[in-house]
This record gives structure tokens, sequence and C-alpha cells, in this order.
């Protein structure tokens, strides 16, 4: 259920952040000052990936965050009770990024992204979905390094369990043994 919250928050939260700059800061390339010389809300057409590389892979990137989102939808369902909340989160927020960029590509063949943090760092334009990615991926990373045992690497596995029975032979020798 957690998952599902965040999910549905951070998708509304980017559409309709992504609606709004469409609304009203047309043409392409309008910006506006939100804090003086530190961020502005600019309104760019993403046709690439992150940061604008692989700029025309659309081809790619739709069926790609199919398969991602999928398996996402399938880690989040079919472990859901191995997980930890920080893990669900993680996946949520990764699902959330992945599906909020790939309704742009799929409806508008382009991404729309309009925080503009460049005057100060230099850095690519991004929007809410792109920051929901970010923050998956560190914590994904987080996740791997530091959690060990209550990592989400060590609690999904869609290997069968094996059977622990002993051969005929070890069990008849063992018995012999112990009499």
């Amino acid at each position: 259920m957690l998952e599902l919250i965040f999910i549905v928050i951070l998708l509304a939260a980017d559409q309709i952040s992504k609606y709004l700059v469409q609304l009203y800061l047309s043409p392409v390339g309008t910006s506006v000052p939100i804090v003086e010389g530190l961020v502005q809300l600019t309104n760019v057409h993403n046709t690439g990936a992150a940061w604008g590389m692989l700029d025309g892979f659309r081809w790619l990137f739709i069926p790609l965050t199919l398969i991602v989102a999928g398996l996402l939808i399938i880690v989040m369902i079919r472990f859901r009770k191995n997980l930890t909340v920080f893990s669900r989160i993680t996946l949520a927020l990764l699902f959330s990024g992945a599906v909020g960029n790939f309704v742009d590509r799929v409806l508008l063949s382009y991404v729309r992204d309009f925080v503009d943090i460049t005057p100060l760092f230099n850095f690519p334009v991004f929007n809410v979905a792109d920051s929901a990615l970010s923050v998956g991926c560190v914590m994904l990373v987080i996740d791997a390094l530091f959690l060990k045992d209550k990592s989400m690497f060590e609690r999904v596995t869609f290997k069968k369990e094996k059977t622990s029975a002993k051969p005929m032979e070890e069990s008849d020798s063992s018995e012999k043994s112990d009499a």
C-alpha cells in the first residue's frame, strides 16, 4: 500500500507540474526565475535520455521502460513481504520516475523538463520524474552497499528452492553409525 501511495503522488506531481509548465511557460525555452541566480523554471523538450544523451532513441526507451517497469512491478508484488520499507520506497521511486517520463515519450515523443539550476551548477534541466529516478538510484546503491542482509538484493531471488533431502545412502549409513 505504501508503494502505491508514493507512486500515485509522484506520478500526479510529475504530470501536473509538466502540464502547468507547458501551459504557462510557452514557447519552449521560456524561463522564469524562482530564486534569482539559483533556480529557474525553463520549458525544455528532451528527446533523449538523461541530460539529453542518446537523442532520438525513443524507439529504444519505450520498450526498455516497459521491461524495467514490468520487472519492478513483479518485484514489488511478488516479494513485498520480504522487502524492507526502504527497499519498497526505492522501488516505488524508480517505477514512478520511469513511468512519468514514459508517459511523455509515448504521448508527446519527448520529455518535458523544467527545473533549471544551470546558472549556479551548469546542471541539466530536469523534472519530478527525473528527481524520483535519481533519488531511487541513490537509494538502490545504499541498499546494495550498506544494508547487507536487509538488502533487497539478498531478499529477492527468482531461483527455485531446492529440497534438502539427503540421498538415501547417506541417511542409511548415518542411522547405522548412531546405533
